[in-house]
């Protein structure tokens, strides 16, 4: 993934003032009156390539989620409360009106605030169908949406080299299912009958379906490809020049042919299966007049990727065990190492330099957050040069890293001190780990949702008046995205958690310009046997992530009993379980941090 950063680094300067100009030109050559740039790539995923980075390119925001408007005098970026902080300092306000799209959706803020007829052209490779046909629907008759050729990839001299790469095999042993047997289960949902078939567009679920991974993603595993799913066999379409004139067999029933002939072979179908909400509005265009049935459904792999077998969680498990053991060195070296040696960046080389002794490790789920003071205020910090900050004793130090290991994908985040905790250090710190805990240690009856669960973490908080900005919890995938649905536990997720399921657990409390505080671990719902009278089924979390918490940190007074019994216990298991890697030394110091407070 180093290629896509050297890329980055090697594009030529030009001002947001130079590239608005350049678009605003287009504007006027194209007679449109505005031009939509969403954050996601043709492919919907979350983490772009920088070949795709069309609104890092034109605002200079670097966040996960966010979507601009470019007028003829005017622009406006919108993103969520995780980037409330960082957006302001990334962005120029004097070129971009800033909105909180949770607040205000782009959509509905263009309804409330544009007065007269204008026409706001979009990439429809970009922008679904349910967006697209929705959103016609919903905006004023004087407001046109156009589909018109992308005008960023138009004026964006130095674009960087797309880097497309071949596909690599990700056997049984790891995946658990064989493609055979992932075919048929969505045929089991679809019932795909000659003539007929899925069309997928999302990275992660091609590759989850054919066992396939790939390096067009950073920090996930993923190749970037379009795929049709027939009755027993897929085809997937990748834009590499190497495949132009090439039909590959990846697998007896997985065949790798080039995006030009996507549109050809969607041609010989009677009848497609396409999800609204992931599948670009051209497809549908491009569709349309030809004698071929369109049928809307909900992509079942969505769903069948979630629930991991049982092969995929005990991957996890190792994973998450080899990630506690680069935790607990990462945490043993940082308390030994004089502070005058410690910056935002050292910590993050470290930590990555320990993770790469584990040959399984193929590089970190996402950039690490190491973040010091009014830094760890940022949710999603990424230092620079920059912005780097030197590690001062009794200051909080924010660590959130993930890895990408064969057998599984990581993310934690831990917040450390160096020197003595001041009392209101303490106080937040355990009111976010009760958060932390509280869900942990829950129960609850089938079918809940996300949603459901959210407020139980946020509650310890609430009671101070205290609150974050982000969702408490996401999924995650096996050597995939680190952030992957449909699961989530966020004020608005309203999946219902089924056994099998990966989530994060991640609390947390910013105070701008003063301090940060989030504690993560990664878990995974499982059955709990019961024997009430009711006999109703019931779940539980069983938590992957081992890795020990600031005791310094934490204010016992404040723990209930059972809270510090589940404490005690999450420390002793991580004892237990690292200790037989473990080298004396490290033996003794992992015993001196686990003691039961």
């Amino acid at each position: 993934m180093s290629t896509h950063k050297k890329q980055r680094d090697n594009q030529p300067k030009l001002s947001i003032k130079d590239k608005l100009t350049l678009i605003r030109k287009k504007l006027k050559e194209t007679k449109i009156d505005a031009f939509l740039v969403p954050h996601n790539d043709m492919y919907f995923n979350e983490i772009t390539a920088p070949f795709h980075n069309r609104l890092e390119w034109i605002t200079g925001f670097t966040g996960s989620a966010g979507f601009a408007i470019i007028f003829k005098s005017s622009a406006i970026i919108f993103t969520d409360g995780r980037y409330s902080i960082q957006i302001r300092q990334e962005v120029n306000q004097s070129f971009f009106k800033i909105e909180n799209i949770s607040k205000s959706a782009p959509f509905s803020w263009l309804k409330k605030n544009v007065k007269k007829n204008i026409t706001i052209g979009f990439d429809p490779w970009l922008h679904s169908i349910q967006e697209v046909e929705t959103q016609k629907k919903a905006l004023k008759s004087s407001i046109k949406l156009k589909p018109i050729n992308n005008l960023i990839d138009k004026v964006w001299l130095g674009r960087p080299h797309e880097g497309l790469s071949d596909p690599f095999l990700r056997p049984s042993i790891l995946s658990g299912e064989n493609t055979n047997q992932k075919i048929k289960q969505i045929q089991n949902k679809l019932k795909l009958n000659r003539g007929q078939g899925l069309i997928l567009t999302c990275s992660e679920s091609i590759c989850w379906l054919a066992n396939i991974r790939g390096q067009d993603v950073p920090h996930s595993p993923l190749m970037n490809c379009y795929a049709l799913v027939y009755q027993n066999h897929v085809c997937i379409y990748s834009m590499k020049d190497s495949y132009r004139d090439n039909v590959i067999k990846l697998r007896k029933n997985v065949t790798l042919k080039h995006f030009n002939v996507l549109f050809k072979d969607i041609k010989k179908l009677k009848k497609v299966f396409f999800e609204p909400t992931s599948t670009p509005f051209i497809l549908k265009s491009k569709i349309t007049g030809q004698d071929i049935k369109l049928e809307k459904v909900c992509n079942p792999i969505t769903l069948l990727k979630a629930k991991k077998n049982p092969i995929e969680l005990n991957g996890s498990i190792k994973s998450h065990e080899k990630d506690g053991l680069a935790l607990l060195r990462f945490i043993k070296w940082f308390k030994s190492t004089k502070i005058d040696d410690l910056y935002e960046i050292t910590l993050v080389k470290k930590f990555e330099e320990i993770r790469k002794f584990e040959p399984s490790f193929y590089y970190n789920s996402f950039d690490t957050i190491s973040a010091t003071g009014s830094n760890a205020a940022i949710t999603h910090y990424r230092v620079s040069a920059k912005s780097n900050k030197k590690i001062k004793t009794s200051e909080l130090v924010l660590v959130d890293s993930g890895g990408q290991y064969l057998e599984g994908t990581t993310d934690v985040t831990r917040t450390l001190i160096k020197g003595r905790a001041l009392k209101k250090q303490k106080f937040l710190y355990t009111k976010v780990l009760q958060g932390l805990i509280c869900l942990s240690k829950l129960r609850w009856p089938a079918g809940l949702t996300g949603k459901e669960l959210d407020p139980l973490a946020r509650h310890f908080l609430w009671e101070h008046g205290l609150d974050y900005d982000h969702g408490t919890g996401h999924g995650v995938g096996v050597f995939s995205n680190v952030h992957q649905g449909p699961q989530g536990i966020t004020r608005i997720n309203t999946v219902p958690l089924e056994p099998g399921m990966i989530l994060s657990i991640e609390p947390g409390i910013y105070l701008e310009g003063k301090l940060g505080i989030r504690l993560e671990n990664l878990v995974y719902v499982k059955r709990k046997s019961t024997h009430s009278e009711q006999k109703k089924e019931f779940l539980e979390f069983e938590t992957l992530t081992l890795a020990p918490f600031e005791k310094n940190l934490i204010e016992k007074k404040l723990l209930s009993q059972e809270e510090l019994i589940w404490l005690n216990s999450y420390h002793r298991n991580i004892y237990h379980k690292l200790r037989p890697f473990l080298s004396d030394t490290e033996k003794t110091w992992l015993r001196e941090t686990c003691k039961a407070l």
